[in-house]
């Protein structure tokens, strides 16, 4: 809160207004369940140089959380009260808020007199820059999502062949394999199980109408996530369940190349992400192909999966990418009708070298889970992505073998077999 403060001073205001929900729950470190797969609860919040005040249905505060808001100095008000609150600051202050998120009734209850200062919420860029407890708890969460998707996609090889299996009822599956997992709060959003031509629908949802048989042929593409009390995850993998074409494999190699070319990134310190955009498009740019989405967007810690501000997109965004902050990098390619494929780990950024240029930085990969190999034109990899691959996939198997049984380490142990070059 004081770091707070002190950017609120640097604005020149003296009031701040949060109404964004991840803002409120990062600042007060509270969690709810009020919005379907973001664990945040609904309330306002203004924070000036003396007092912060939430503003929540008293109903939603077990006595638990009352006396820790108590103890860090939080008054607590009605939903309604902060209406009123609003009208009577003195004419004298200036108010700080994020005029693209604030509603017209909120803004409209601001004494007319008093000076509006409209900037990006401050708590937007703190919260993006996690610090070692959320880091570590992040890790946490990989280590359990890889152990759930091992278990997953273990049965889904099994049981595909039996020709009962659809796009909705292997989602319920994989989200009973991830509620095994201690600490299971629930989805970071709803699956996208999309088989054949539904893989290439980029924001597919399944109903009882499109919900498509999965058969042991052609590509699945399966983006999927889970809150963890530790930390939240956003992973996407396509699979053959047959023998791929010489296409399928053209194309998952492209956007593996362009995965890899995000994952081994060096930058300099003051780095945006448009800047690095083209690493993940180039391979599929020399053959006329693209994607018609961002590469990369923020993540939350036990927050929204869509966090920002900063992502990696083709479209300008002026915020540099910091240590610290959590990011997809997932590269795509999609055939109407036919398949989609993309690639998605979480990855974060981390100091790599002073030199005297100044301060370098990285990616580290986050997420453990095995990229289909059957997939892969290993004539269209370079060695050092070959490399990369190989070290990643060990990385998976030392780090989850450890929470497995023997059957599901010799499968794991399969699947992230090194490549040859």
């Amino acid at each position: 809160m004081s770091v707070l403060r002190q950017k609120i001073k640097e604005a020149h205001a003296d009031v701040f207004v949060l109404n964004t929900l991840d803002d409120i729950a990062w600042l007060f470190n509270i969690r709810g369940n009020d919005v379907s797969y973001n664990p945040v609860a609904t309330a306002y919040a203004l924070v000036d140089e003396s007092k912060a005040v939430i503003y929540i249905p008293a109903e939603k505060l077990t006595e638990e959380v009352r006396s820790y808001l108590a103890s860090q100095q939080v008054l607590i008000k009605d939903y309604q009260q902060i209406y009123n609150d609003l009208g009577a600051v003195s004419k004298d202050k200036r108010i700080l808020l994020d005029g693209s998120k604030i509603n017209q009734s909120l803004f409209e209850a601001i004494t007319p007199a008093c000076a509006v200062i409209n900037h990006m919420s401050p708590v937007t860029l703190l919260k993006s820059i996690k610090n070692e407890t959320e880091i570590s708890g992040m890790r946490q969460a990989m280590i359990k999502d890889g152990v759930a998707l091992t278990r997953f996609f273990r049965w889904l090889e099994n049981a595909v062949g039996s020709g009962e299996l659809t796009e909705i009822s292997i989602a319920e599956k994989l989200y009973d394999f991830r509620a095994e997992q201690a600490n299971f709060f629930g989805e970071s959003f709803g699956t996208i199980a999309g088989y054949a031509g539904h893989g290439a629908i980029v924001h597919y949802k399944a109903d009882e109408q499109s919900n498509a048989k999965i058969l042991p042929e052609g590509i699945l593409l399966l983006d999927s996530g889970g809150q963890f009390f530790e930390g939240t995850t956003d992973i996407t993998r396509t699979i053959t369940l047959g023998n791929p074409t010489p296409q399928q494999k053209t194309d998952f190699t492209l956007v593996l190349k362009g995965h890899i070319g995000i994952a081994t990134a060096v930058f300099p310190f003051g780095t945006r992400g448009s800047q690095l955009d083209i690493l993940a498009r180039k391979a599929m740019w020399n053959r006329h192909l693209n994607y018609g989405h961002g590469t990369g967007h923020g993540v939350g810690h036990f927050l929204n999966v869509h966090e920002g501000p900063q992502n990696i997109r083709m479209d300008e965004n002026p915020v540099i990418l910091q240590p610290g902050m959590f990011i997809s990098n997932e590269p795509g390619l999609y055939r109407t009708n036919e398949y989609g494929i993309r690639t998605e780990n979480l990855i974060m950024v981390t100091p790599d070298q002073q030199s005297e240029f100044g301060q370098f930085l990285r990616f580290e990969t986050l997420t453990l889970f095995p990229i289909d190999v059957n997939l892969i034109d290993i004539d269209l990899l370079t060695k050092d992505e070959i490399d990369w691959l190989n070290a990643y996939h060990q990385e998976v198997y030392d780090k989850i073998a450890p929470y497995l049984n023997e059957i599901e380490k010799k499968w794991l142990k399969d699947k992230t077999k090194a490549l040859s070059c």
